[in-house]
């Protein structure tokens, strides 16, 4: 294998470019020098960044652009290295990662840029940064950091077998497939008897590399194209950890000669039409991965900020395939700018802008790729247009196809000139980028009049039809003409009480519909310490002045007093969606619901008037507003298949004789019954549940004879195709779309109070994230201290909530774990809240948290002595071990045996079957694997599956996305 190997290198180095003696490096300022030789420095200024809106080969910006990536890659390891030095220093030892740093940096330079260019370790890179955003250093250390330090030795191994010396033994992970890829190197190690995810040993002395047993390791070649790029299917890193949805392909031989020679032709034609772009593409793009068309007639590829040189791209059409390498090429060569220059000006991200290639909205940023992207194609189609008889292509297609995206990008031209502010260079880039779609468009030839036509209709149509979907009003550019705080005295002494600089302002808030409210997040802590109160000053006086004594009125529980505050800032900037809805949370406190819910559901209605507001009087002025109103459910009958609880034949004749029977019937199976009997017997303040609209009659019986007190909140459509344009990313379990009537799809979002006070605080507070127009409305941030109190949650459970419910950055699950002393108790067990069985309807502090199992012990009780059978399958469901991944991967198992460590943590279970708790994803791969199997078993942050001894296949957790994912198998004691 050894010999083998290095044939192969033999043939790689033939790809390394030598260090020139001259190399450009772009950045704003200063660079390193490079490694074997002189410094020379290519700074962006206006003339060297429109330069590179025109292909100009592989040379001079260009070159420096791509190389400063490489550097933005190595710098990340060094400040990743530097950064565990300081923080855990153990980690650097026990991961192998600084001795493999040290490997890979004792190589040439030439074989650095290999290793350390290929888009896996760019993404190796966003991924190790992505777990340190994420506190992952404090919360999952071993769990998920030190996997992936130790995963970082391939691309050690992998320089030093271009370099063909060095030593280095690590231990790694197979991937999926069970082998060992090194990135960079072109090889693929097939360690024989390897499973998938398995640890093995990784080690190489003098170019002699092994996985696993020596000799018993069998290795591959990546294929790599005659430009030396590489086609991969096999470097699963590629795939980018589930953070992108394809259908992979796996080649064959004959599939992988058939995928290179005709990739082979294709940047043979684009070489022949270009060699500038040619030469450029060829040296931009490091590796493709090939997928599949979901369908006929559909062609499919991409590029991703976080794998530098990589697209994935699926053969189709000659000229369909040869356009999306075109096209790519354009976003990798943006990527690769954007980090060295700003071009927008404080672009939000906010996907709330018209593309001429998309039914979606989509933010600057993406319009912006686009339309660069897109006019490479343009330039590069008119000059195969110019070519004498392109034989190889119907030229009347070309000249259609050209006309139809010449038109897209000026449509794009035109809305990124209306809407985006450009920084000087962004100006000096886009006006480049103009005037060569200029000079292209003017030089074109036209399809028929007859096609003209045709395309001019269907994009006309197509605009029509995104504005009827996307009604959105005309709307001040966030960052573009927000108010300007200037000399405000009032600001000034605010920010200076507050501890902020004096040139803080409201850049990150004004204009957005996700804005990032660091005020807000300063008001609640200095709030919580008892920090002094804030200089006087009046509303209307100053913007900043304004939204900081509102939210400190907020966070002490004046709604009178900030709602006054939140208008004034209202009337300061109508046209920021934030100040409405921080208005209308304010009145929801006051009881005025109708009108907050009015204001949270026609936010861009309102944000077009101007006069001011006033919180004396209601918002809705006009006819129509004033006439608007959620309807009232309807006392529409049980109809469809009976209500079949998931109970016993006993448990439910004892239900059906006591009072609550019909809240089995209202939600279509009892889920929440248990909490509901909390709250008729006084032992729980609120709570809130879902009715739909085929329940709501036997709702209103259930409310009449306990007694209860209800406010119908909102009505929720969970299966609303709308739900599709939402940034689901920003939502947890609960995902739905604003409804202003309770159809047959739709659930009521109703609480639930013995006495009004209670009732309204709860309600007040109690907002959920809920999409409406295509965009997520989220609760009042200070509502999340709140709410659990109006729910009568304990107080250590709502300071774990506020510290660790966080969807972006934790698990939640897995920090009540890391928190439970001693064996975890049934009556903490939260796994079971959403359905029939569950005692705790909340998130504890930890599976042993005393407060919840006091309050589920007396709940448990007084089901106990109401509903014995009732009580006892309670204590038999909540026993059941759960594998909690996330709060969207949970799973229960039938006829399980569970396996323990000595410590007494489980660690497998044997089942002969298995259930998603809450199945909101449309694919979820782990239950897929589960299904196949009959046993998973727990090694780190992976989930091995197995059936009758045979590996299946493995599931490797992540924390590098929405959602961490933290596995555990936790079983309950009585």
């Amino acid at each position: 294998m050894a010999s083998g190997i290095r044939r192969s290198i033999a043939r790689i180095s033939k790809n390394l470019s030598a260090p020139s003696p001259a190399e450009s490096v772009t950045t704003c300022g200063n660079c390193p020098a490079t490694p074997g030789g002189t410094r020379r420095v290519t700074r962006l200024d206006a003339d060297t960044i429109a330069s590179l809106a025109v292909p100009s080969g592989w040379r001079g910006t260009t070159r420096a652009v791509f190389t400063a990536r490489f550097y933005q890659t190595l710098v990340g390891v060094r400040r990743l290295t530097s950064h565990l030095a300081e923080h855990r220093p153990k980690l650097l030892a026990e991961t192998a990662f600084e001795e493999s740093v040290e490997a890979l940096c004792s190589v040439p330079v030439d074989v650095q840029r290999r290793v350390l260019g290929h888009p896996s370790a760019g993404f190796w890179v966003s991924v190790a940064w992505d777990l340190l955003n994420r506190r992952a250093l404090d919360h999952w250390p071993d769990l998920h950091v030190a996997p992936h330090l130790r995963d970082f030795s391939r691309f050690a191994v992998s320089a030093l077998l271009l370099a063909e010396r060095g030593r280095l033994a690590a231990t790694v992970r197979t991937d999926p497939a069970g082998r060992v890829v090194l990135p960079g190197a072109g090889v693929v190690l097939r360690p024989r008897g390897a499973e998938p995810d398995a640890w093995i040993r990784l080690s190489i002395d003098d170019a002699l590399v092994t996985a696993g047993l020596p000799g018993h390791c069998d290795s591959i070649r990546v294929p790599t194209l005659d430009n030396g790029v590489e086609l991969d299917w096999t470097d699963h890193d590629l795939r980018l950890g589930g953070r992108i949805d394809y259908d992979f392909a796996e080649l064959d031989s004959a599939d992988a000669r058939r995928w290179t020679a005709e990739l082979e032709h294709h940047f043979a034609t684009i070489s022949s039409v270009s060699e500038h772009l040619g030469q450029e593409v060829a040296q931009g793009l490091r590796a493709i991965v090939p997928v599949h068309s979901p369908r006929a007639g559909l062609h499919v590829s991409g590029s991703f900020q976080e794998a530098p040189g990589m697209i994935v791209l699926a053969l189709g059409r000659r000229m369909e395939t040869v356009e999306a390498l075109v096209h790519e090429y354009g976003h990798q060569k943006l990527n690769v700018i954007t980090p060295l220059a700003s071009l927008i000006v404080d672009d939000p991200g906010e996907a709330v802008y018209y593309s001429p290639w998309r039914d979606d909205p989509r933010p600057l940023s993406g319009l912006l790729h686009a339309v660069f992207s897109f006019s490479m194609v343009t330039d590069f189609y008119r000059r195969l247009l110019e070519l004498p008889g392109p034989a190889e292509f119907d030229a009347a297609a070309v000249a259609a196809r050209t006309y139809q995206v010449a038109g897209q990008v000026e449509a794009g031209l035109r809305e990124l000139r209306q809407h985006a502010t450009f920084s000087p260079l962004g100006t000096a880039f886009i006006d480049a980028v103009d005037r060569r779609f200029l000079e292209c468009r003017d030089s074109l030839p036209n399809p028929s009049p007859g096609e003209c036509r045709e395309l001019d209709v269907r994009a006309a149509a197509h605009r029509a039809r995104w504005s009827e979907r996307n009604p959105l009003p005309s709307l001040r550019t966030p960052g573009r003409g927000a108010p300007d705080n200037g000399p405000d005295p009032a600001a000034a002494k605010t920010l200076a009480a507050l501890g902020l600089p004096p040139d803080w302002d409201t850049g990150a808030i004004v204009g957005r519909w996700y804005p990032g409210d660091a005020l807000l997040a300063l008001v609640r802590i200095l709030s919580a310490e008892g920090a002094p109160a804030l200089p006087e000053s009046k509303p209307g006086e100053s913007l900043i002045a304004d939204l900081a004594a509102a939210h400190r009125a907020y966070v002490g529980g004046d709604f009178r007093a900030a709602a006054e505050r939140y208008a004034a800032c209202v009337t300061h900037d109508p046209a920021s969606p934030y100040f409405w809805q921080c208005y209308a949370f304010a009145l929801r406190h006051l009881g005025r619901y109708d009108e907050s819910l009015y204001i949270l559901t026609h936010t861009e209605t309102l944000m077009t008037r101007g006069k001011p507001v006033d919180v004396s009087q209601d918002t809705r002025t006009a006819a129509g507003a004033k006439a608007w109103h959620v309807a009232p459910p309807t006392s529409a009958s049980v109809s469809g298949a009976p209500v079949v609880p998931s109970l016993s034949v006993a448990a439910v004749a004892e239900l059906r004789a006591g009072p609550y029977y019909d809240f089995v019937e209202a939600t279509r199976g009892g889920a929440q019954l248990p909490t509901l009997i909390a709250v008729a017997h006084g032992l729980k303040p609120t709570m809130d549940v879902w009715i739909p609209a085929t329940g709501w009659e036997a709702f209103r019986r259930m409310v009449r004879a306990l007694g209860l007190k209800y406010h119908v909140d909102t009505y929720f459509d969970r299966f609303s195709p709308e739900l599709s344009r939402a940034l689901l990313d920003r939502l947890n379990t609960t995902r739905a779309v604003f409804t202003p009537t309770l159809t047959d799809r739709a659930e009521a979002h109703v609480f639930l109070a013995r006495d009004r006070s209670a009732l309204d605080r709860a309600v007040g507070a109690g907002w959920y994230p809920l999409v409406v127009d295509g965009r997520i409305v989220d609760k009042h941030l200070a509502d999340h201290d709140t709410f659990g109190d109006a729910l009568g949650y304990p107080k250590c459970c709502q300071e774990f909530f506020r510290q660790r419910n966080n969807w972006i950055s934790d698990n939640t699950y897995y920090a009540a774990r890391q928190n439970t002393t001693g064996a975890a108790s049934l009556l903490a067990n939260p796994f079971l809240r959403h359905t029939v069985y569950g005692l705790v309807s909340y998130m504890p502090c930890s599976f042993s948290c005393e407060p919840s199992m006091g309050f589920a012990g007396r709940l448990r009780n007084v089901i106990r002595a109401e509903f014995p059978s009732y009580a006892q399958e309670i204590d038999a469901e909540a026993a059941k071990v759960v594998l909690c991944v996330s709060e969207l991967r949970m799973y229960r198992f039938t006829g399980e045996t569970v396996h323990y460590a000595d410590n007494g943590d489980a660690i497998g279970v044997e089942y002969d079957g298995v259930k998603s708790m809450y199945a909101i994803e449309k694919c979820d791969p782990l239950y897929n694997l589960l299904a196949q199997g009959d046993h998973c078993h727990l090694d780190g942050n992976v989930i091995h599956i197995r059936r009758q001894g045979a590996a299946v296949g493995g599931y490797r957790a992540r924390a590098d996305r929405h959602g961490p994912e933290c596995p555990f198998l936790i079983a309950f004691d009585h």
